[in-house]
């Protein structure tokens, strides 16, 4: 190996954004090292992570979102109980009942059945006996995914590795714990969170949101430094998953809660771009009359089989659902089964969208498009790991 390799992984940070007086430090390490775009997934932040860690798409690894569709199995079963509590007046009184809920009673109930983390989020309690957490560890655990992830193989190849979390750590306690990193790490992993935080609760026109990006940017500077000091001469990647696009309208699907044939006949799953439903009959009626309420409460379209495939979401089984109805940019859904506040800008729309694209520096030609599935095997090379090097993951 020719030195460390570090990752700085900069969330939300649009192609765009990189310019000399927004961002000065990414514009110059983009001029000296090539500017790429970043296409990214269709998904939210878990499985863009599970892709970037993996090097494979959603299809490839079974895994899409963090909560699926799993009645058989799942823990929660036993709160649909408490189906009266949908009836509370407002939606932040109910929020307000499951975080409460998912701070104690849910806690119990994920430590007696092996969940490393579980929550009810923002489900409807009457179908809590229809939704699973998809993954019962963390996703950096040995073989949780179904493929060995970037840190399965570092550590079957014997290399140190670190994850560094800034959501975990702070910004202080992040710089620390680089200052302190191993002298014999191979590969560090850093994620950086504030933008696309900003983005969500503050919008992208607001000048709080310009403020934190220049911030972040001379973090991801002191990160980058800071690991050359501690590790010596490594090579480094500077990355975001995705772009953001603000969100001018906002959906709302109060005829989906309230239809008396949810959750018996069919359920569904509101995320913030998208509609995921599964019907439990084989009513052509029911499924044409909730096709129109989907539809008509937002711009978009129901994917097509084919586009499921070509945005690799065609997956055996109904996990994340029978059909999904993906909204044009620039609207969101609230309530939604996710977010505790009224989202101001959102990702998760059509790849193809431009404002979608983030950026890679390190990890491609200038001018070219990254995929998010290229960053794992760009780091094995780098560190000079083969698979056949490898035993399977755990």
């Amino acid at each position: 190996m020719s030195g460390p390799l570090l990752f700085v992984l900069v969330d939300a940070v649009r192609h765009d954004y990189v310019d000399p007086e927004r961002t000065p430090y990414l514009h110059g390490l983009g001029a000296e090292h090539g500017l790429s775009r970043m296409r990214p997934l269709l998904g939210y932040s878990d499985s863009i992570r599970a892709a970037i860690f993996t090097g494979r798409y959603p299809d490839e690894t079974g895994y899409w979102m963090e909560y699926c569709y799993r009645p058989e199995t799942t823990p929660l079963a036993p709160l649909a109980g408490l189906a009266p509590l949908d009836r509370l007046p407002g939606d932040v009184l109910r929020r307000g009942a499951k975080f409460a809920l998912s701070q104690t009673v849910v806690r119990r109930i994920a430590r007696r059945r092996g969940y490393e983390h579980l929550s009810l989020r923002h489900l409807p309690f009457r179908a809590l006996d229809r939704f699973d957490w998809t993954l019962r560890r963390e996703m950096s655990a040995p073989g949780v995914l179904g493929a060995p992830t970037l840190f399965d193989r570092l550590t079957s190849a014997g290399l140190p590795w670190a994850y560094l979390d800034a959501p975990t750590l702070g910004a202080r306690g992040l710089l620390r714990a680089v200052d302190e990193l191993a002298p014999e790490t191979a590969f560090a992993f850093v994620y950086l969170h504030q933008v696309d935080m900003a983005s969500h609760m503050f919008g992208i026109r607001s000048r709080l949101f310009e403020r934190t990006l220049g911030r972040t940017d001379a973090l991801a500077r002191a990160v980058v430094e800071r690991a050359r000091a501690r590790l010596g001469e490594l090579e480094a990647v500077v990355f975001s998953d995705h772009g953001m696009s603000p969100v001018d309208r906002i959906a709302a699907y109060p005829g989906l809660w309230r239809h008396p044939a949810f959750p018996s006949r069919f359920c569904f799953a509101l995320d913030a771009t998208m509609v995921r439903l599964w019907y439990e009959d084989n009513s052509p009626g029911l499924r044409d009359e909730i096709r129109q309420i989907v539809a008509g409460g937002a711009p978009g379209r129901f994917l097509s089989a084919q586009e499921l495939r070509d945005l690799h979401l065609d997956f055996d089984g109904r996990l994340y659902g029978d059909e999904i109805y993906l909204l044009e940019p620039r609207t969101a859904i609230f309530p939604n089964f996710h977010s505790m506040l009224r989202p101001k800008a959102m990702h998760a729309y059509h790849p193809d969208d431009t404002e979608q694209h983030g950026i890679a520096i390190g990890a491609g030609a200038a001018g070219e498009t990254v995929e998010l599935v290229e960053l794992a095997p760009l780091a094995l090379r780098a560190l000079q790991i083969e698979a056949a090097d490898l035993s399977p993951a755990a």
